[in-house]
């Protein structure tokens, strides 16, 4: 048995080494094409086994039992090398302004200090190296730096926004259909950990964040003045719009409502002011409709009393009145006890945090991750990787706020959307587990790089100096 087990791993190695020429020539030659198949698969392929009875290995793992990373992962490291070697042959620079190649030499360099300082501690390089440290903030930048250096023609950024309105529509219509008539989504912790007799469309958080950033979209081209469109293409989108509210609506996530809500202030605040009153009722009664929801979908079973607010159910898990017996923070609060004496460089890579295992029994026995991404980065890296990781952000923030007003037509777009997916992710960033999810990472990376994916020249949705068309 462990002759054909060695042989079977010598046979795989043997095609990796034959095809990796293979792949680097692919990257070479279409960048752009390689690019825009990754964003196909992070919209396509769910990540979440979380809430499934019987879990089983999504297309993000494949590969992590031999190579110890997935082969995506490895995809992706060829592709930036790749683009890296292609780009420095051309003698290219970097986009103006952008970031990613001083945040990314920035943390391989904390990374290289944790593997330094973790194998004097005797720890295992593949623990250092792990998903549930920080390597996938490495992969986050990787992925933006890629987008950035490959997508750089008007061609291939309305491409990009193409692909994903077709596969969100695509994706929303499985989740739904699947929500109607075939019990929804198999990861569904609600009912299978929770025992509430309630179904969802999509339980992972990536998913809903693909129907959102469609959504935004549509309404975009749908509410700019300077978009024009024929009747019938506003009866289509408007019903599209619709589709991709409802696959946010009925997964009943509260991060994705209130991220959505978040991403509805871009709009409102880039909107001339007299569109903006139209869209604030239009908005106001769709999320006071997708509330009512998630309270009668989902809240309902996490409440004591049925006349509790809105406010109250919302937040059942959080303050004096909560309806569970230890708080949401009850995690966060024992990650912080533990890194008493390292806040200022955390616990390493490979670190873990204590606390009650009866309390935390959803960890089911590992503690080397909490339910925050700024609190994830401060437990591995203490203050100086949380400065370092809010100081992507910073810069991201301060780069749309100095740079929309010089942008139009598709450029606007994209950046519009990347700030408003980057205001959808920031309750995950708060309270979910982002960092130790390789599909999260890449796709928040996505929207960091989304504003800065113009060209030298603002260009339209036509070359004429006309009113903008909608992307057809």
């Amino acid at each position: 048995m462990d002759v054909t087990a060695a042989s079977d791993t010598f046979l795989v190695l043997l095609v990796a080494v034959i095809a990796l020429p293979f792949l680097l020539a692919a990257c070479w030659r279409q960048p752009a094409r390689v690019t825009l198949g990754f964003v196909a698969i992070l919209c396509l392929f769910s990540s979440s086994t979380w809430g499934q009875l019987q879990e089983e290995n999504t297309l993000y793992a494949r590969g992590t039992g031999l190579f110890y990373f997935s082969l995506i992962n490895l995809l992706l490291w060829v592709a930036v090398a790749a683009a890296a070697t292609r780009q420095s042959a051309n003698s290219a620079t970097d986009k103006m302004s952008a970031p990613f190649s001083r945040f990314l030499v920035a943390f391989a360099f904390l990374l290289l200090a944790h593997v330094v300082v973790g194998l004097v501690a005797d720890k295992e390089l593949t623990l250092i190296l792990s998903y549930n440290g920080l390597l996938n903030i490495l992969n986050l930048l990787l992925f933006s730096w890629l987008l950035l250096n490959t997508l750089t023609t008007q061609k291939n950024q309305q491409s990009l926004i193409k692909l994903l309105l077709i596969l969100a529509a695509a994706r929303a219509l499985f989740g739904l259909i699947r929500y109607q008539w075939f019990e929804g989504d198999s990861a569904n912790p609600y009912r299978n950990f929770e025992s509430l007799d309630m179904k969802l469309v999509f339980f992972d958080i990536s998913d809903n964040y693909i129907a959102a950033l469609a959504a935004f979209f549509l309404a975009w081209l749908l509410l700019m003045p300077t978009v024009r469109m024929k009747l019938w293409q506003r009866i289509v989108i408007s019903g599209w719009l619709v589709i991709e509210i409802a696959t946010v609506a009925l997964s009943f996530r509260r991060s994705s409502l209130i991220g959505l809500a978040l991403m509805t202030l871009v709009l409102i605040w880039q909107l001339p002011w007299w569109r903006r009153i139209g869209l604030v009722v239009v908005s106001s009664f769709s999320m006071v409709t997708a509330s009512a929801t998630l309270v009668s979908e989902r809240l309902q079973f996490n409440v004591n009393n049925q006349s509790t607010g809105f406010l109250s159910s919302l937040l059942y898990d959080v303050g004096p009145d909560r309806a569970t017996e230890t708080s949401r923070f009850y995690e966060l609060e024992s990650a912080a006890r533990s890194l008493e004496g390292n806040w200022w460089f955390g616990l390493g890579s490979w670190g873990s945090f204590y606390g009650n295992e009866d309390i935390l029994d959803y960890h089911f026995g590992k503690f080397d991750f909490v339910h925050s991404g700024f609190g994830h980065v401060i437990l591995k890296s203490g203050i100086l990787g949380l400065t370092l990781f809010l100081g992507l952000l910073f810069v991201f923030i301060i780069h749309y706020l100095q740079r929309r007003k010089y942008l139009s037509g598709t450029s606007a777009l994209l950046a519009d959307a990347g700030f408003a997916g980057f205001l959808f992710w920031s309750p995950t960033l708060l309270i979910g587990t982002p960092i130790i999810e390789f599909r999260s990472m890449l796709l928040i990376g996505f929207t960091l790089a989304l504003p800065y994916l113009h060209t030298s020249q603002s260009h339209s949705f036509n070359t004429r100096s006309q009113p903008h068309h909608a992307i057809a």
